[in-house]
């Protein structure tokens, strides 16, 4: 299961670093630009899909069936409803009207047993609101009315899933981490692959990708709350339809309200309440969410327009995950009040932005993974520092990076950066320790989320 796009099943894997079927070790390699970059708005715009089958043919009808089904979802923005489109699509039986004449490309294809595509192609946007309009289905660009033009962005072009490409990845300059050890990484253009990413830690950083969790919610500053926690529910209806895990508005607002003083009294206001909500709900990055809205009315129609500004967050460091902003274009249109414009637009900027923002996330996401997820690492009873020295090298070819922040005859603390999880850190010290005089009998202490702590025995 690979990600091509968006779709937890079909989307894009933001940070590829080994294929599956290449060698435990990568040599240095470059891509041109990455997802989201130079992405221009058009009457034709450049979307993916992939399918399989077979035979070719089924496979390439598949692909162009995702792409122009994501256009379609793009086209009537918050207002699209699945199982009308799915009835729709489900009848059609040549995509082709929808398509720009010889825009086709291949960006992946393998045959065997079943064939496979991976496909960009320019919709036919003006056929395909004819064939939304002539079934009913009706939102966002798609108002029925004659004369219109639509517009939708380019699709941000995917990182194959056949190589190992990454978005600025773990060189000695980004990370400082084992730059002789690990090996240079090369770098131009928007991509650096850093060496010595074997295949069991791409399959860790797959499974880490595929199993983020999302939390929504809209700053302290928000002027029109009624629209910002509409705005919140559509980003969650977004991570919903795509398949990824998020925690629901109602539970921090619940939180916020019932565990105020447990907040304080565990945190001492030395953390944002909604990042230690983001931490008690386990979620992996928060996304904050802005808004503003203007909205006019003429003649009994009524028009509104909405910005969206999203930020996202790492919950355990609260570092930066990328950014993504949108705004309703055209303006929204309603026959009922201003209020039901705003809400059409506020829902039609989220979808957009919330694309963006998640393809960030990944992709950021990704490329710390491939430095190694941090743990902190206690060993109690060190009185031999010879000895300690002797183990933090046993460690430093097992893992990405390792570094002693502090060191008593009680105590010592290291930094250590793997891909893996905390069971395989435990199995790696084990694994040290027992080709060490004095650590015969090591014990584990404690273990809690990314700290664990052993007694040397010393």
């Amino acid at each position: 299961m690979h990600r091509i796009y968006l779709k937890k099943n079909t989307g894009i894997i933001a940070f590829l670093l080994l294929a599956a079927a290449q060698t435990a070790l990568l040599s240095c390699v470059t891509m041109p630009d990455s997802v989201g970059s130079r992405r221009e708005s058009s009457s034709a715009p450049m979307y993916y899909g992939s399918g399989s089958g077979d035979s070719s043919i089924v496979a390439m009808a598949a692909a162009k069936k995702l792409a122009v089904r994501q256009a379609a979802r793009d086209l009537l923005g918050g207002a699209a409803v699945e199982d009308e489109i799915n009835m729709l699509f489900d009848s059609i039986e040549d995509f082709d009207p929808y398509i720009l004449k010889e825009s086709q490309q291949t960006i992946e294809s393998s045959s065997g047993d079943t064939f496979f595509y991976h496909l960009g192609i320019r919709i036919n946007l003006e056929a395909l609101a004819a064939k939304l309009i002539t079934n009913d289905i009706l939102g966002g660009q798609i108002s029925g009315q004659s004369d219109v033009i639509y517009i939708l962005r380019d699709q941000a072009a995917p990182v194959l899933s056949t190589g190992p490409v990454g978005k600025d990845g773990p060189s000695s300059e980004v990370s400082g981490r084992n730059s002789t050890d690990e090996g240079e990484a090369a770098e131009s253009g928007s991509y650096t692959v850093a060496s010595k990413i074997t295949a069991e830690e791409f399959a860790v950083i797959r499974r880490y990708l595929d199993g983020l969790s999302y939390m929504v919610y809209f700053n302290d500053g928000a002027a029109e709350p009624f629209l910002a926690r509409s705005a919140v529910i559509s980003a969650n209806r977004f991570l919903e339809q795509q398949g990824y895990d998020y925690v629901d508005l109602a539970r921090i607002e619940t939180i916020k309200k019932e565990q105020s003083v447990a907040y304080k009294e565990e945190t001492g206001n030395a953390v944002s309440m909604i990042q230690w909500i983001a931490h008690k709900l386990n979620a992996d990055i928060y996304i904050e969410l802005s808004l503003s809205t203007s909205g006019n009315s003429d003649g009994g129609r009524f028009y509104g327009t909405a910005d969206v500004s999203l930020n996202c967050y790492d919950v355990s460091t609260f570092e930066s995950r990328g950014s993504a902003e949108a705004r309703s274009n055209p303006s929204a249109f309603s026959l009922v009040s201003i209020d039901d414009a705003l809400s059409d637009a506020v829902s039609s900027a989220v979808f957009e932005s919330m694309e963006e923002a998640v393809v960030g996330a990944e992709e950021e996401s990704a490329k710390v993974a491939s430095g190694g997820f941090k743990y902190n690492l206690t060993m109690i009873n060190t009185n031999n520092s010879e000895i300690l020295r002797d183990f933090e090298e046993k460690l430093k070819s097992q893992v990405k990076f390792i570094e002693r922040t502090s060191f008593s005859a009680e105590q010592s603390i290291f930094e250590v950066y793997l891909i893996g999880d905390i069971a395989d850190l435990e199995d790696i010290v084990y694994d040290a320790a027992e080709s060490i005089p004095g650590f015969e009998e090591l014990m584990l202490v404690m273990q809690w989320r990314n700290s664990i702590t052993f007694d040397t025995g010393m």
